[in-house]
């Protein structure tokens, strides 16, 4: 009868692996999961006094092992006590297919009441033990969680446990206990300053406050002795934080307040606040609070902006001075009938607008450095209407990044680029009618190399360097070579007329 019982066991469990193997779509060796069941009675039969009824509870306890191994992802066993009731057997194992505690298999081992008390503890009191820390057969510290199996009866006859890995957890705790017991140092250490008589404060730049847990302030460094002396006409030692700080009435609302760095005005001064929690046997004790007086920094940055604003109205005032002059030129030139006399005040008021154009963007903008693609973006179109050209018939184009020149860079560059830009127009686009100017640049490891352009005189004429130098080729030698430490050259090449500009971003002054 018993026989048939088990066969009867056995078809239900291959009828079981058949789906399981079906709905995986994997092979599964049955004959092999027989013998393993085969292995599971003998080793009850050996090791333990339990009966083929309590093997039977057990074995099919042991047909969803691996279920719950893979829903937990944690490694399922299945032990009985033995014979002399002093050790517990492993009889079965379900591993995770992802990963798992043990390298090799522990079934048949023994399992010692020292190393895994919550199994010992299930088997003998039929109680469910959760998280109970031990060590595996394999030395890895981990947490078991132990329920206990119980025959028709109501008998304990073996226990089933998962095991969790917990080496990770450990290290966690071990750094968070590590945390602690430094904060709780730190607490100690601050305290008893304010009962002995040291040099701390002398080589600490802020001010420390350490209030315990009412908010009664018991050390306080020089630094931070003075702040609150000036602010609250007090000795601080003894006296109540939130005096200084009326908005919070307990630790916990200043940790909340100034758990981040915040500036704080109080009477005309101006602070910037943060406090630390301090904990001792895992509870808050009061907070440490870092105070630095920044009065004198605003003060100084106030000026600053000041002189900022100054500076901006100074190059307004300059560049609608160098438009007044401009304006007075083509006056002037207007009078004249000799062309080349025009010519002259043109090229004059060209150079004017030029510098005035520098001027009006510090004034908007920066007053120490001006955004050069911006600026050629600016006075491409202005050099062309100035010429009586029309925009329609002369193509403009600006390339390069966002490359900020400092001042004394920009009015030498600017002048630069209205000779080169008046010279394409002048030589090369008048004579055509029509045609393009662009102004490429980049920037490589501090050198600025800037392009100049144009299409529009003979495509078949070609030459390596300036065949003359009048004023313009002058000027601009003169402010490559001397003031923007740099060299150009000339070129043209398939009909283009190219004027190559390279120059150092910052000047030798600068980087002495």
């Amino acid at each position: 009868m018993l026989a048939l019982f088990s066969i009867s066991i056995l078809l239900v469990y291959i009828e079981k692996v058949c789906v399981y193997q079906k709905y995986e779509g994997r092979q599964v060796d049955i004959l092999e999961d027989v013998l393993k069941m085969d292995s599971f009675q003998n080793l009850c039969k050996k090791f333990t006094n339990l009966t083929d009824s309590d093997i039977s509870v057990l074995e099919n306890v042991a047909l969803n092992m691996q279920n719950v191994a893979e829903l937990t992802g944690n490694d399922i066993f299945i032990d009985a006590l033995t014979s002399n009731g002093r050790e517990a057997v492993v009889l079965a194992w379900a591993k995770p297919s992802h990963v798992s505690i043990y390298f090799t298999s522990v079934v048949g081992e023994l399992v010692y009441q020292n190393n895994e008390p919550a199994v010992y503890h299930s088997l003998t009191t039929g109680e469910v033990k959760r998280d109970i820390r031990g060590v595996s057969q394999e030395g890895v510290p981990i947490a078991q969680t132990v329920v206990p199996i119980f025959n028709v009866t109501g008998e304990v006859i073996g226990v089933l446990i998962m095991e969790r890995n917990i080496s990770k957890d450990l290290q966690q705790e071990e750094r968070v206990e590590f945390l602690s017991f430094s904060v709780e140092k730190l607490s100690s250490t601050l305290m008893s300053l304010s009962l002995t008589e040291n040099n701390f404060e002398e080589w600490v730049g802020n001010g420390i406050f350490v209030l315990n847990k009412q908010g009664k302030i018991t050390y306080a460094n020089k630094h931070a002795s003075g702040i609150f002396r000036e602010c609250c006409q007090e000795d601080a030692l003894g006296s109540n934080f939130f005096a200084l700080l009326p908005k919070c009435h307990s630790v916990d609302e200043v940790l909340e307040y100034l758990k981040d760095s915040l500036e704080i005005i109080i009477g005309e001064n101006c602070y910037r606040f943060q406090a630390y929690p301090l904990i001792f046997q895992s509870q808050l004790s009061g907070c440490a609070i870092s105070v630095v007086d920044q009065t004198e920094l605003k003060k100084k940055e106030q000026e600053l902006n000041t002189q900022s604003i100054i500076i901006r109205e100074i190059h307004h005032r300059v560049k609608n001075n160098l438009q007044n002059i401009a304006a007075v030129l083509r006056l002037q030139m207007r009078r004249s009938q000799s062309e080349t006399v025009k010519s002259e005040f043109a090229a004059s008021i060209n150079r004017i607008t030029s510098i005035a154009l520098v001027h009006e963007i510090f004034a908007l903008e920066s007053w120490d450095a001006i955004n050069f693609n911006e600026f050629c973006k600016r006075i491409l179109p202005l050099l062309v209407e100035s010429s009586g050209l029309s925009l329609s018939n002369v193509v403009t184009r600006v390339e390069g990044p966002d490359i900020k020149l400092p001042s004394r860079k920009a009015i030498p560059l600017a002048l630069v680029i209205n000779e080169l830009v008046t010279n394409s127009i002048k030589h090369g686009i008048k004579k055509a009618g029509a045609g393009e100017i662009s102004i490429c640049f980049k920037e490589s490891n501090g050198m600025i190399s800037l392009l100049v352009s144009d299409s529009g005189e003979d495509s078949n004429k070609r030459f390596l360097h300036v065949p003359q130098k009048g004023l313009g080729m002058q000027i601009i030698e003169s402010l490559v070579q001397d003031e923007l430490e740099g060299f150009f050259r000339f070129e043209r090449i398939d009909g283009v007329t190219r004027a190559l500009v390279c120059f150092s971003r910052n000047s030798k002054e600068d980087s002495q």
